[in-house]
């Protein structure tokens, strides 16, 4: 994309290529205040103009203009994702024009990204191929095989651990942090944007409607949730609410002094995100219905749920098998 450049006035201008006129090169100009607004009106533009004919067109191109047309209504994240992507994935494609694209050479490209790379890093990099060749070169049926995924390792928190950790953190700056993703199931990012007006101590709840996330200058930045799920009401134990607080934190802090929490704790390496396993976890256990887990940690759809969450804690096993051997011993041997 063209960048903009600084007027003697003090405001900013991009010159976008808009075709060719009477034999000579026409540009169209957008000026703004400042240099994003400068180059988020040349973008808009260049995603609206008539689409060039896929032969004219490299998937490069089609790239740019899929990732400025997305711009205004995915997350910043989501679009540094896909610059990363359009930058440093698949080279022998980006400059090849649509027309002499084929599903053999996406599968020869794919198979070639999969030897050094993981199925899901795969299975990402060939999502947004797919949705960028929709958008501009629908014609193009891929029928790619992508590598297995590989089950992920998933680490629940047993209740101890959890006991042993909340203890640890008790009155320092994080205490809030890992009360709000073990008992509310929060996000990292969810707790960042968390503010007093969001706490209700007398309902003993906190809203959720907002989350810190980095922009594509990696500043943090607060953006609303991804889906409608993502607002929500979570009601707290009346006991903790004196300790829940906004951290005034970003996310990378809470990284940093959640590892240092597990040290102190005596605890095994893990993920904060892991302390929404254990929610999720402990909640299917106590027999909790999906729809309220669901509700209770802002997912849209229970897939994530199936595929991630549905994790016997390892302290609950014992009880539950117990529970098991004593219902089968009962069918072998009745109790008269």
């Amino acid at each position: 994309m063209a960048t903009a450049r600084k007027l003697p006035s003090g405001k900013w201008r991009v010159l976008v290529y808009a075709g060719m006129q009477d034999k000579k090169r026409v540009y169209k100009s957008f000026t703004a205040d400042t240099k994003k607004d400068a180059e988020l009106l040349a973008a808009e533009w260049s995603a609206r103009k008539q689409p060039q004919r896929v032969e004219d067109m490299t998937l490069g191109e089609a790239y740019d203009r899929y990732i400025a047309s997305k711009t205004n209504v995915l997350s910043p994240r989501t679009i540094l994702d896909y610059k990363q992507h359009r930058q440093r994935d698949l080279p022998d494609l980006m400059s090849k024009n649509l027309s002499d694209i084929s599903p053999e050479l996406v599968q020869d490209c794919i198979n070639e990204y999969a030897a050094y790379h993981s199925p899901k890093s795969c299975r990402n990099v060939h999502g947004l191929l797919s949705a960028v060749l929709r958008a501009y070169a629908p014609d193009i049926r891929l029928t790619t095989t992508l590598p297995q995924p590989i089950p992920p390792t998933i680490h629940v928190p047993t209740d101890a651990e959890i006991a042993a950790l909340v203890a640890a953190v008790k009155d320092t700056p994080i205490d809030s942090a890992i009360l709000l993703a073990a008992f509310g199931s929060l996000r990292r990012s969810e707790v960042c944007a968390l503010t007093e007006s969001d706490i209700d101590r007398g309902a003993c709840t906190v809203t959720v409607g907002k989350a810190m996330v980095q922009s594509q200058k990696g500043e943090w930045v607060i953006k609303v949730p991804k889906s409608v799920a993502g607002y929500r009401t979570v009601s707290l134990p009346a006991e903790i609410m004196p300790r829940i607080k906004p951290l005034g934190m970003n996310p990378n802090q809470i990284y940093k002094r959640f590892k240092k929490a597990l040290a102190l704790a005596g605890l095994p390496d893990m993920r904060f995100h892991d302390l929404r396993h254990y929610q999720a976890s402990i909640l299917h256990a106590l027999g909790v219905p999906d729809a309220y887990i669901m509700q209770r940690g802002g997912w849209k759809t229970d897939s994530t749920l199936k595929r991630v969450y549905r994790h016997a804690m390892g302290d609950k096993q014992s009880e539950f098998d117990q529970i098991a051997e004593a219902h089968f011993i009962g069918l072998i041997s009745p109790k008269k």
